[in-house]
Order: C-alpha cells, then structure tokens, then sequence
C-alpha cells in the first residue's frame, strides 16, 4: 500500500484528505507541523507528499519541501494564495500540480494519482538488456543502502548513518549494482522503482 504524508496545519482539512484518501487505497500520516513531518519521513517511505504552503509557522511549507524532500517524492502543493510570487517561489521545488482551497477532494484525488504516475515514469528508462526483475533479489541491507544511494549519500554517509563501515558499505554497493546488471545510479533507480525497492 503506497503512503503519503499530508503536511497540514488545519487538522480538520487533513483529516478529510486522510479519509478520503484512506478510503480509495492509500495510507496517510498527517503532519501539522514541519518538525513532525521531518519525523515521518525518518521512519517512512512515502510515494507522495501533500503540502499545504502557509504552515502558520516560521518554516513554509515551500521552504519545508526544499530541505527536506528529496527528487524522488512527488509533492502536491496546496494553497489559499495563487499570486504570482507564491507560485514562483513554489516552482522552483518543481512541485507535481498546485490544487487551490478549497479543493474538491475526488480532484485531488486524481491529481495525486497522476503525480505518483507520472514521477514513476520520469525514472524509467531502458533497463539492461536480458535483465529479469523477476530474479533480481536484495538482502534487507542492501535495499538500505540503495535507499541512500537513491537520496544521493555518500559512501561515508552511509557508512555514518547505518553505522557501518566505508568498506562495507562499498561492497554492498558492488555486489547491489552486480546483482541487478545495472551500469549506473539512473539505471539503478530505475530498477529499483520497478522493483518497488523504493
């Protein structure tokens, strides 16, 4: 089941989107605050985001996405405000679609079926010739490490956060990129998109 974390500071307004969208399939985590949605992200993959741009707090929800989310989450912004500067400003995290309050839910909907869609497609490109996702097969570490990778982490990043070492970590990465036949991180990512690794 895909989840999606909803960044809005009105608990009713989040509510009705986790129903909504609870109820055709997802699974939402609702955040109404930046640093819990920091939270989230630590202990969840998420294949999508919905965002709220003004939190009422000192962190935007604009400013929120370009620290913290990373290219391979699709966002959907939602917004009180359609001036022209915020929707400057908004552009440059390269946001999915913007949906105006008050919204209709079954447009959101489908809006945030589009974008999942949509990104998958953008990382897909041609695989290894004579590759078979269906015999490719990852150890639990492995596939952590490959998250990283996907975030774009160092060696020594890795090493860091999974409190293993640099070697280590280069050997995971080895025997990740011989195992899948894949020649490059595009490739890679491209993988595992399909494998559903990430």
């Amino acid at each position: 089941m895909q989840k999606i974390l909803i960044l809005e500071d009105e608990i009713i307004i989040a509510n009705g989107i986790k129903i909504h969208l609870d109820q055709n399939g997802y699974h939402c985590e609702i955040a109404t605050k930046p640093g819990e949605a920091e939270k989230l992200l630590e202990v969840h993959k998420f294949s999508a985001v919905i965002s709220d741009i003004n939190l009422n707090h000192s962190v935007s929800g604009i400013e929120f996405v370009e620290k913290h989310i990373y290219d391979s989450i699709p966002v959907v912004f939602l917004t009180a405000y359609s001036d022209f500067s915020t929707m400057k400003q908004a552009e440059l995290t390269m946001p999915y679609a913007y949906i105006t309050k008050p919204f209709n839910k079954n447009h959101l909907l489908i809006t945030l079926n589009l974008a999942i869609a949509n990104h998958k497609k953008k990382f897909i490109h041609n695989l290894p010739e004579g590759l078979d996702l269906d015999d490719i097969y990852l150890s639990k570490r492995e596939v952590e490490i490959l998250e990283l990778i996907s975030k774009s982490k160092t060696t020594e990043e890795i090493s860091t956060e999974l409190k293993i070492s640099p070697l280590t970590v280069s050997t995971h990465r080895k025997n990740i990129f011989k195992k899948t036949g894949t020649k490059n991180v595009l490739e890679l990512i491209s993988v595992a998109i399909e494998k559903g690794w990430i």
